[in-house]
This record gives C-alpha cells, structure tokens and sequence, in this order.
C-alpha cells in the first residue's frame, strides 16, 4: 500500500515522501509509530498490518537504521492520534489547491490529527485508491483502539519507555543522573538538588554511574508508591517492598471496600488480576499483587467510579423532553487558546462535533459587506466569517451522533445582520434547521429521538409588539462600535447592580 504524505506539521525538510509505514514491534512495551520516509538508503523496512486477521508482521532488520535516519522528531505516536478523518480537508492539501501538477482524488486522501494540545497536527496523505484508503482508516484505527484498551500497567511501561529513550537518543540504554534530573522536571516531578536524587537511588553503582531503564523504572515506581504510602497494607514488621496482596485479600477488598459485585466469582477476579499485570511469568500461580502494583490499581481506569456500560447511548431512553438531559456543551467553540488574543478556527468546531458536543456556541459581530463574523468581542482574537462556519456545522454536526445538535447564538449584530443571518442559516442548512413545531399538539419539549438529525437555534427573541429602529444601510461598518445595540433590537439588559449588559429575555439555559 503506498501512501504519499503530501506534508507534515513535524517541519519535515520535504514537500513529498515516498511512503510511509506502521512498525508494529513485537515488545508489548514498544511505543506504535508511524514512520516517515523520503530516500532511506538501503532495503525498505516493510509493516503490513492484517485486519482481518488481527496480525502483525514486520521486519525488523532494517528498523535501528531507519529511526536514526528520520530521526525522533518525525515519528508520530499512535497514542497522540486523535482522528483520522477521510477527504482533503486540511491545511496541508490547501496549500496545493492552485498547484496544476497536484490534483489528488477526495477518495483517495485522509488526514491524521494528533498531538497533546487542543491545537492538533496533521499529516495528510494521499493513497492510489479508496480501497487502500479504507484499509489503512480501518487498520490505524484498530490499533488506536487496541492502544488504549491496553492495561494500565503496560501503558504505564509504555510511557515510561518513551520518557527514557527521549533522553537516551543513541539508544545505548542507560543515561547520566543528570539527564534523569532534567526529565523528571519535565513530567512535573521536581528534583531539588542532585543529592536528593542519589539518596533515592538505591545501587551505589547507580548513584556513581549512569542509569539503565530497569534502574529508571524501579526509581519511578519508588517515587510513585512514596508519593501515595499505603502503609496499612503491610503487616506488621513487613518491609513494603515485599508486601504482597493475595487474590482472596483482593477479592476481600474489591466486595467490601469497592462493592464490586462481580467480585464474589473468585475465578472472574483471577482472570481481572491476570488481564491487568499481563505478565507471563506470574501465570504459573495464584496472582498477587506487589504493593506499588495494587496502588497502580487504585488509580487506574479499571478502578474508574463510571460504569463503562453507561458509555452507549440507548435510543430506548431517549424519548423524553429534550430539557430533561444532560447535554454535552461547548463554550467559546471557535476559540484555539486564551479569549484575548488566540485564533478563532473552523477547526475548533469540527473537532467538537465529531467529539460529541451537542451544543456549540457562536459569537456573532457585524462583520463587513453585510455579513457577521465570529469572535472574542472586543479582545485581539481573530475573526472567522459567519457562513464559512456553518459550512463547517452542516459538514461536521452528525458524523458522531445522529442526535440534534443545538447552536447558540449569543448575538451582537444590527437588525439588517441578523436578517441576512436567518437567510444563511435557511440556505447553507436547509432541511436540517428545525424551523416549526415538531409536534404542535405537545405541552413540553420534542425528544431527542424526535429531532434526529436537526439543527436547532437558541436565541433572544424580541418580545412580542416590541418596536425597534432599522439601521440606515448608509450607517458605516465598525467592528468596535456597539452603542445603538438597544435601539437596534432590544438585544441587551443592563444589571442595575454592577451596570454590565447582558442578553435579554430567551429559554433559560439551566434547562439544557
């Protein structure tokens, strides 16, 4: 399967690649990647992953080489992709849209989103058919979903294993105490001085020496189980490190403490203790765990409060009025970063939709030529034009739930904006703006089973009789300039305590 990176946000020295790869390695602890490549001097390294069958094969004699040659700032780890979304929508195949000799096929292309900011990365990619594409959608995102099913423990290995050889860059597996200093600050681990450090590490080769991943580990998990003492767990006399928690006393304490009530099935609970320490060693008997391993457990996912099978949302429960839910909103959507100066963004609200969010706010300004922008008023964020967000809105809104999604609109335009609003809301959404009564005969709300698939608006209405002024459309555009905003629609209140304006008059938000 060849894949075309048209360009990557890693700040890659290359316009196009050659191919690009999955190295699955066989160590259970080995981060994912997804490798690039240009001109890699020598025989290719080959990964085909196998969706069908759920296999990964890949050879390996090619790899140390390879990594060295691309260097660790151009791999993109599977546990930062966030989507993988198919078409051309990216910056990335913008750039190229005026550029005759590149005109790849909308089948043929997916972007990657990935990154730990809200901001995302992105690769774009080009396939040679939407077969592939399609293949490489389904397998990446199998192993996106495998990555994070993954026991705590092992992420956990994983992460760690990433930490250490970030710093070990020649992969010789050890690094200097003073390398290990610097690291810690970094995952927000603060090191006082370099005694500190040595008094914990326990080999005086150690504290003499540099330090291999074995060492590192050992030291993590020391600092973590000191950061959380348990010493109630321990009997007596016993020193911590050889503390062990049998499988009756887990099960004890998961039916007392926990009130787990799968728990009184004491082979469940072995298999639960088995899946969690994956380690093959302790197969052989009754599991155990360690102490720092049993704090592990505290904090970890498989001990969340949540009932994972409340994540699915059953339609049979979704036929109440729409006010008696919770409904999963977005304040300030289109903003990037801080409300003063970041960058307002269609992909903002892209993202939250195809996150889930149901209820996504727009912040609407007189904008020049008689339509509105979207922004921060009165603050140095960017501007984004009304109806290139709901572009956005139509294209993204239903792609995560069929389940209506309700925009509102805190609206500071003049009366001649906000009728050319209603005329784009009509004309970009279309069937899928609600505009009448779902039911005309209904004392309350319509459900969310009744209003599938539909847009809704929230917004201040004028009350009934209420006489406004028209803004003459010889009056000047000023973006600043909000002092007719009464006389224009009745559209702000002002508090007689503290004298700020506020929106007047609507559907009470508490409801949502």
């Amino acid at each position: 399967m060849g894949l075309r990176p048209i360009w990557t946000c890693l700040a890659l020295p290359l316009r196009l690649h050659d191919w690009l790869c999955v190295c699955v390695p066989e160590q259970p602890w080995s981060p994912l990647l997804l490798l690039m490549c240009s001109s890699f001097p020598g025989p290719r390294v080959q990964a085909v992953f196998s969706v069908r069958e759920q296999r990964r094969e890949w050879d390996a004699t090619q790899l140390p080489a390879l990594i060295a040659f691309i260097g660790l700032s151009s791999l993109i780890d599977i546990r930062e992709i966030k989507e993988i979304r198919p078409g051309k929508t990216s910056r990335d195949f913008d750039r190229y849209q005026e550029d005759p000799a590149f005109r790849p096929d909308q089948s043929h292309c997916f972007v990657i989103l990935y990154g730990m900011e809200f901001r995302l990365k992105t690769l774009s990619l080009q396939a040679t058919s939407e077969d592939e594409v399609n293949m490489w959608i389904k397998g990446l995102t199998w192993l996106m979903e495998d990555t994070l099913k993954a026991a705590t423990p092992l992420q956990i290995e994983r992460w760690l294993r990433k930490q250490f050889y970030s710093v070990d860059r020649n992969r010789e597996d050890r690094i200097s105490a003073k390398d290990l200093k610097n690291m810690l600050s970094q995952v927000n681990y603060r090191v006082p001085n370099m005694r500190f450090l040595r008094e914990r590490l326990t080999d005086l080769e150690q504290r003499s020496g540099d330090i291999t991943y074995g060492q590192f580990a050992q030291l993590y998990r020391s600092l973590m189980y000191n950061a959380q003492k348990t010493p109630f767990l321990c009997r007596t006399g016993e020193r911590p490190e050889l503390c062990r928690v049998s499988l009756p006393e887990f099960q004890q304490f998961l039916l007392e403490y926990q009130g787990e009530l799968w728990a009184v099935d004491r082979l469940q609970v072995q298999e639960f203790m088995l899946s969690f320490l994956r380690d093959p060693l302790r197969e052989i008997e009754e599991p155990y765990f360690f102490l720092d391993e049993f704090v592990t457990f505290l904090f970890s996912k498989e001990n969340s409060v949540w009932n994972s099978q409340l994540d699915a949302v059953s339609p049979d429960t979704m036929n109440n009025p729409l006010s008696h839910y919770w409904i999963s909103s977005s304040h300030n959507t289109y903003l990037t970063g801080d409300q003063f100066s970041s960058e307002s963004s269609l992909e903002a609200y892209a993202r939250c939709l195809r996150m889930g969010c149901r209820c996504i706010e727009l912040d609407c300004w007189d904008g020049p030529d008689g339509m509105p922008v979207i922004y921060h008023g009165h603050t140095l964020t960017t501007k984004i034009k009304f109806s290139d967000v709901l572009h956005t809105i139509k294209e993204h809104a239903f792609v995560a739930s069929e389940y209506p999604v309700i925009l509102s609109i805190e609206d500071h335009c003049s009366i001649a904006q906000q009728r050319n609003m209603a005329q784009y809301f009509k004309k970009v959404l279309g069937d899928t703006l609600l505009t009448k009564p779902v039911d005309i005969t209904a004392d309350g709300l319509p459900s969310p089973n009744q209003l599938k698939r539909k847009i809704l608006i929230k917004h201040k209405k004028l009350a009934e009789g209420s006489a406004y002024e028209e803004v003459p459309s010889s009056v000047m555009y000023s973006e600043n300039d909000i002092s007719n905003s009464i006389k224009n629609g009745i559209l702000y209140l002002e508090d007689p305590i503290n004298h700020v304006s506020s929106l007047a008059g609507g559907i009470p938000t508490t409801s949502f």
